[in-house]
């Protein structure tokens, strides 16, 4: 029965999401999670929800939830990495990252964005050849991606005032 009255108040909150009303949506996530603090769906959804409320911190602790209950869970492991890149954890993120990478199917959109954000991760860093090299493996996926286009300008440009 509680399972029952935890999903319902999941669903609900995910009409609440899709409609908009973030706020309201993470109080019916909260009365789930309060029936099962096992509910991985709840917990990765509220954390999308406090990132739409720019709450990064509450959001990086929703999925790392996530990935304690469940440590298979890519989808946790790649919003943690936005989180943390977010959160300018430049490296952490890039770690995170390279976990999500090598697990996740590179056919997969998702891979693409990974691959780019670990990449912006490397700039942030300094690592301009590492970052080079990952943005190189973004566009041979897609040539039509803008903003990594945009990125391997900065790289490039980086690299020449430190002529590296």
């Amino acid at each position: 029965m509680a399972l029952k009255e935890a999903e319902m108040f999941y669903k609900q909150a995910m009409a609440f999401l899709n409609q908009g009303k973030i706020k309201k949506s993470i109080e019916f996530f909260d009365s789930a999670l309060n029936i099962d603090k096992d509910y991985v769906s709840a917990w990765n959804d509220k954390g999308v929800a406090l990132m739409e409320l720019e709450k990064y911190q509450d959001a990086l602790k929703c999925f790392e939830q996530v990935i304690m209950l469940e440590p298979g869970d890519n989808m946790a492991w790649y919003n943690r990495g936005y989180v943390l890149l977010i959160l300018e954890e430049y490296q952490e993120a890039v770690n995170t990252f390279d976990l999500f990478l090598g697990r996740h199917s590179s056919k997969d959109d998702f891979y693409k964005y990974a691959l780019y954000m670990k990449a912006k991760g490397l700039y942030f860093l300094k690592e301009y050849n590492e970052s080079l090299k990952a943005i190189k493996k973004v566009l041979k996926k897609d040539k039509t991606f803008k903003k990594a286009r945009e990125l391997m300008k900065l790289i490039e440009d980086e690299k020449k005032i430190n002529n590296q």
